[in-house]
C-alpha cells in the first residue's frame, strides 16, 4: 500500500507558529489566565487528501511532528487536537488505516510519565474514527539514546522546561532555551536527556497501559520498529564473547601444540 501525510509542511508550520505566539504571550503575561488556542478545519492547502475512489487504498501517516506524551499542557493539548483533525478527516476522506506517531518515553528528566496521556489521546482518536484501524509502531527497547533529537520542527522542541524537571524557574523556557542555559546552545533538550536512563522494560510498560486504556480495541495495532543499533548490539554481546573465548581457547592450544612439539 502507498502511504501518504494527512497534513502538509504548510499546516505545520500554522500549528508552531500558533503554539510559538501562545508560549510568547504567556511568557509576558504571567499573571493572566490565556486560554489555548483552537486549531480549526483544515484549508485546502493544509492536506493533500481529498474523498476520491482511491483514497482508501492509501495508507496515512500522522503527523510525527506532535507530542501525544508531553508533559507541557499546551503542547498536549495542541497535539491532541492535531491528532483528532487528522483523523476525524482521513476517516471522511474514507481512509481505513492511519500510522500514529510513537509515543516519547523521554522529557528532560522525566521518563515514561506522559504514556498515560498518550494512551488516553489514542483512546479519543479511537471514537473520533469509528472505521479506522489505527497503528502505533513501538522501538524494540526503550533506550533514551535511539530516540531523535528534538528540533525547531517538532512541537516538543517548544515544551517549557519547568514541566520536564530542568528548572524550577524561567516560567516561559522552552526546553530548547533550557538545555542553551546547561552548556549546549545548539541541540538544547539533548543535553537535558543525559540524566535519563536505560529501561528495559519501558516499551512493555507503554505497550500494556496503551492496550490497557483503550481497552484492547481490535482496531488498535501496536507493533515494533525495526531494531536499533544499541538493541542490536546488546543481543550480539554473548555472541562476541563466545566467539572471543573460542579464539583465545584456539589461540592456547596451538601454542601448547608447538611447545610440545
Amino acid at each position: 500500500m502507498l502511504t501518504t501525510p494527512i497534513t502538509t509542511p504548510i499546516f505545520r508550520a500554522r500549528v508552531l507558529t500558533l503554539v510559538s505566539n501562545h508560549l510568547e504571550e504567556l511568557e509576558n503575561n504571567p499573571n493572566e489566565t490565556i486560554s489555548i488556542p483552537t486549531i480549526y478545519s483544515f484549508s485546502p492547502f493544509d492536506t493533500p487528501l481529498a474523498p476520491s475512489e482511491t483514497v482508501s487504498q492509501l495508507l496515512a501517516v500522522a503527523s510525527p511532528w506532535i507530542d501525544l506524551s508531553s508533559p507541557d499542557p499546551v503542547i498536549y493539548n495542541i497535539s491532541r487536537q492535531v491528532l483528532e483533525l487528522e483523523v476525524a478527516y482521513a476517516a471522511f476522506c474514507g481512509v481505513g488505516n492511519i500510522i500514529l506517531p510513537s509515543p516519547k518515553l523521554q522529557h528532560g528528566r522525566l521518563h515514561g510519565e506522559g504514556i498515560a496521556r498518550y494512551a488516553y489521546a489514542i483512546k479519543e482518536a479511537l471514537n473520533v474514527g469509528q472505521y479506522t484501524q489505527l497503528s502505533v509502531s513501538l522501538s524494540m527497547m526503550d533506550n533514551p539514546v535511539d530516540e531523535e533529537d528534538d528540533d525547531n520542527s517538532s512541537l516538543a522542541a517548544l515544551a517549557r522546561g519547568r514541566y520536564m524537571g530542568l528548572s524550577e524557574e524561567g516560567y516561559g523556557k522552552t526546553s530548547m532555551e533550557e538545555g542553551a542555559e546547561a552548556g549546549d546552545p545548539e541541540t538544547g533538550s539533548r543535553s537535558s536527556r543525559k540524566s535519563a536512563t536505560f529501561d528495559f522494560f519501558g516499551t512493555w510498560d507503554a505497550w500494556n497501559v496503551i492496550r490497557t486504556v483503550c481497552k484492547y480495541s481490535n482496531r488498535l495495532f501496536i507493533g515494533k520498529s525495526r531494531i536499533t543499533h544499541s538493541f542490536q548490539s546488546l543481543c550480539l554481546l554473548p555472541l562476541k564473547i563466545f566467539f572471543l573465548v573460542l579464539l583465545t581457547l584456539v589461540l592456547l592450544a596451538t601454542k601448547l601444540k608447538i611447545q610440545e612439539g
